[in-house]
């Protein structure tokens, strides 16, 4: 049990409270009390002062990759070896906690990587992993790109085949299917816009999914290949880049389809370091399509979509810049902070289905929060310094230490 003290709330991610300075108990992985600043007396356990700092809900990635560990090195990455894979992915999931990071919604990997590491988390193998929803290899549709990511792909043709591979994905232990819709950015072959899958192969995956329970996400750049995707049924469009007015309309007011935007990866292909990882073709589509990208986004977000928190980031990239999908919505997109706050926590929770859990600061909801020095919901600027602290349930990541993992004692 311990104590968070002085904490600054924001009212928009904060259920019943509505002082803006509280105290925060934490016991057995649950927030158990939230009190006026200084109302706790002679507390026995841990005390850690946030003098003031703002306290945000655990974030969300519902676009990641773990297995990616940089962009400029798809053909090394698509050969490595299981072994070496797995510490890459472990290392990225422990660096998205460091970052505030509690849950990740993972758009595909190589080696089923993301079931394997929430498997060691839960055995008390491993520790400082976050919570991770896994798509496992993502299914596509015979495509000119698909030599490049031969372990994250599953190739499949026809309604048949579609169905056995995402039959296949939950057989591995996945939680949900990835469906490529589109063409690719990162590929030398790839075309954004183009649409691949047809309504009756995605209808397919989306049947298999309907059966246990769960979804499909839709890589989906092209406005048309994002309008099959809602007609056949999928629960998230995934990048959305070039969505138009109809598009737009057909996601107004529903909860069952939800738009995820990735401003980091367009954000970081725009940077120096960035181009320099990319080959000459890969770096000029980027430079090609980021004005129409960004209006597109933008006039998603003026018509008032709620959209999911994702970032399409590699591991190197991700560590050299904290904060960068916060940082991203605003420089990349034009998103206010309030707004960008309520995508990387409630709306990301509730399109995640883990609203009851997580995505606000409430009694009785996971013990996943995040202190910033500053104000976020003011100046989103502040978010490209790593938090002070992240509190996971048990374990208290203290970023003002070298080390910064420390198990919460019991």
């Amino acid at each position: 049990m311990f104590l968070l003290k002085n904490c600054r709330l924001i009212p928009e991610l904060t259920e019943g409270f509505t002082g803006r300075m509280a105290d925060i108990i934490v016991d057995h992985e649950k927030i158990t009390d939230i009190c006026e600043a200084g109302s706790v007396q002679d507390f026995e356990g841990e005390i850690i002062d946030a003098a003031g700092c703002t306290v945000l809900p655990g974030f969300f990635d519902l676009h990641c990759h773990v297995y990616l560990f940089e962009l400029g090195k798809i053909a090394e990455m698509d050969s490595k070896e299981e072994s070496y894979t797995f510490v890459d992915s472990y290392n990225f999931a422990r660096e998205y906690l460091r970052q505030g990071y509690t849950t990740l919604r993972d758009a595909g990997c190589a080696y089923n990587v993301t079931v394997k590491l929430m498997k060691l988390r839960d055995a008390g193998l491993i520790d400082n992993v976050p919570d991770i929803i896994s798509s496992g290899r993502a299914l596509t549709p015979t495509n000119p790109s698909n030599d490049e990511y031969t372990l994250l792909y599953e190739v499949a043709d026809g309604p048949a085949e579609v169905m056995k591979a995402a039959r296949k994905q939950f057989e591995a232990g996945n939680d949900i299917i990835k469906y490529m819709v589109t063409g690719c950015y990162l590929d030398e072959s790839g075309i954004p816009g183009i649409s691949i899958a047809t309504e009756e192969e995605l209808r397919a995956a989306v049947q298999i999914a309907k059966m246990r329970g769960s979804y499909v996400m839709g890589h989906a750049h092209g406005a048309e290949g994002i309008k099959t995707a809602i007609r056949a049924g999928l629960y998230t469009i995934e990048h959305g880049s070039f969505i138009d007015d109809e598009a737009i309309e057909m996601l107004k007011n529903r909860d069952d389809c939800f738009l995820v935007p990735t401003g980091s990866i367009g954000l970081a292909c725009m940077t120096e370091e960035g181009q320099a990882g990319l080959s000459d073709s890969i770096a000029e589509k980027a430079i090609k399509y980021e004005k129409q990208e960004k209006e597109c986004i933008n006039k998603a977000y003026a018509a008032g979509l709620k959209m999911g928190f994702g970032s399409d980031i590699d591991y190197a990239t991700f560590k050299n810049m904290a904060g960068l999908e916060f940082i991203a919505r605003r420089e990349w997109y034009d998103f206010k902070p309030m707004d960008i706050l309520l995508q990387a926590t409630k709306y990301s929770a509730e399109i995640a289905g883990l609203i009851e859990e997580k995505g606000t600061i409430k009694v009785g909801k996971n013990a996943e929060l995040v202190i910033i020095n500053g104000n976020p919901d003011e100046d989103i600027d502040v978010m490209r310094n790593l938090p002070r602290y992240v509190i996971f349930r048990e374990t208290v990541i203290d970023n003002t230490i070298a080390e910064g993992f420390r198990k919460k004692e019991q």
